[in-house]
């Protein structure tokens, strides 16, 4: 890892307050709890070759610049702190780096692998692998394995292990890309496919390709990020963040409630669960399917006000809900709302991809079982602006982390965002799948202040291209693999 460090002199109070246990861990891998947050990464999917020794070796070479949540978490504190004192962005740049292995690659490596597999009973989608997960996620025509660029049986390339490298600058990610092909090459490990993520340019900065902001709305996690004072129960100038139970993210800890099989052996502790998926997007379609769209609607809509319907939010990430709490929930992109007083979607409509990925206190009884399916989300575009190439693919590298597959990652996509029965709240109202992750579908939108009008059956413009189901170990989890030492089960 690579760092400038720009500090101002001068700290503000909350730095002077208690450090939360988790923000100082170094046996946490950086991106889980602490985002990586950098305009360039690229996604590696690598396959080991059959002799374990090589193997163990590659992953020893890996470890010596494997990131670890407090160091990111230090720059990016100093990198906030350096943009408020200065106004603008700081001279500060960090490359940063995290492995996962899936596994057929934790197979690959460790001595006994009926222990292994005895070990992640709790964890069928992940030992299954993501391709035997389609058919539950909707990933059927161009979006079935088969036509994936990795991940699938039907590539013929086994994915064992996914590195990520993330940094600042397209110059020190090339370089960090060269030590690491140089570590490839000497164990004989294969580069079966990598993908190129980088933030859009210009004003699209935070944005994806259908133009809207980006990564709003993320859980705040307790014993890692600050709780406010004045709120207990919520993140710190976070304005609608709760701070969930660490165990919902990192195995070994407490978890929420409502949440099932989240418990493993030993060595899984401090380590998460890892979903990448590369989504790609039909921005041109989309387009075109909203504006004609709008014909059904009376009285009218514009295109732009239709397309926020669908997604939740405007362009610029303001949501549609209102705050529950007009003086609080004015921070944080206007993020403290929570649908209890929408429940039929006249504000935000139940089709609406906010709603239907976090539908909050808008689940009636069911809401006390929201918090369980809560995702840590690390997503970052890939391809060129349809303004500059159309016939280029694009789309969204979406990462998550959490300690369940099926109560998380694939709960929201397969009975939120897919499901047809979904409505938030009363039986009787209006309903509509999710028309940006959601699959092809009818629906109906009505909104308080007047319009009204079917969705009829759009397309679906996001399609699955690949994915992968890793598990992110611990540093010390990573060092027994490497040295092929038994793992530790109690």
């Amino acid at each position: 890892m690579t760092t400038t460090r720009v500090r101002p002199e001068s700290a503000p109070a909350m730095e002077q307050l208690p450090v939360p246990p988790l923000r100082t861990s170094r046996e946490i891998q950086g991106n889980v709890l602490a985002a990586f947050n950098k305009d360039h990464m690229a996604f590696r999917y690598m396959q080991f070759s059959e002799d374990k020794t090589l193997a163990r070796g590659w992953l020893s070479a890996i470890l010596n610049t494997v990131s670890v949540t407090a160091d990111v978490e230090d720059f990016n504190e100093e990198f906030s702190l350096g943009r408020r004192a200065y106004g603008r962005d700081p001279d500060k740049q960090a490359t940063w780096v995290g492995v996962s292995l899936t596994y057929a690659g934790l197979s690959t490596v460790v001595d006994d692998a009926k222990q292994l597999e005895a070990d992640l009973e709790n964890f069928p989608q992940f030992v299954k692998g993501a391709a035997a997960s389609a058919g539950r996620l909707g990933d059927t025509g161009d979006s079935d394995p088969e036509n994936w660029l990795f991940g699938s049986p039907g590539t013929g390339a086994v994915v064992h292990a996914v590195l990520l490298v993330a940094s600042d600058s397209k110059a020190a990610l090339d370089a960090k890309l060269l030590n690491i092909e140089a570590a490839d090459g000497a164990h004989r490990v294969t580069l079966v496919h990598q993908d190129d993520g980088e933030t859009l340019p210009g004003d699209l900065k935070g944005h994806e390709h259908f133009g809207y902001k980006d990564g709003i709305s993320q859980p705040g996690v307790r014993d890692f990020h600050r709780e406010d004072p004045g709120n207990a129960g919520h993140r710190d100038n976070r304005p609608g963040a709760k701070l969930l139970a660490p165990g919902e993210f990192v195995f070994g800890y407490d978890t929420e409630p409502h949440s099932t099989h989240r418990t493993g052996p030993a060595w899984m502790k401090d380590g998460s669960l890892q979903v990448v998926r590369r989504l790609s997007q039909d921005v041109l379609g989309w387009r075109k399917a909203v504006t004609e769209q709008t014909r059904n609607f009376q009285p009218g809509l514009t295109a732009e006000e239709l397309g926020a319907c669908l997604v939740g939010r405007e362009l610029d990430g303001t949501p549609l809900a209102k705050p529950s709490d007009p003086l609080k929930g004015l921070g944080g992109d206007a993020n403290d709302f929570d649908y209890a007083n929408d429940t039929r979607g006249g504000v935000t409509p139940c089709a609406a991809h906010i709603r239907r990925t976090y539908p909050r206190a808008g689940m009636g009884e069911r809401g006390s079982k929201v918090e369980s399916h809560r995702l840590m989300r690390r997503g970052i575009p890939y391809g060129p602006v349809v303004e500059e190439d159309a016939a280029k693919d694009r789309g969204l590298m979406f990462v998550c982390y959490g300690t369940s597959l099926d109560e998380q990652f694939e709960f929201v996509q397969a009975d939120w965002s897919n499901a047809k029965g979904f409505v938030p709240g009363e039986p009787t109202a209006p309903n509509c799948i999710d028309k940006v992750t959601g699959p092809e579908g009818r629906g109906r939108i009505e909104l308080d202040r007047g319009p009204k009008g079917d969705i009829a059956n759009m397309a679906q413009f996001v399609t699955t291209k690949g994915m992968v189901y890793a598990f992110t170990p611990s540093l010390t989890t990573l060092r027994h693999l490497a040295a092929g030492d038994p793992l530790p089960r109690s």
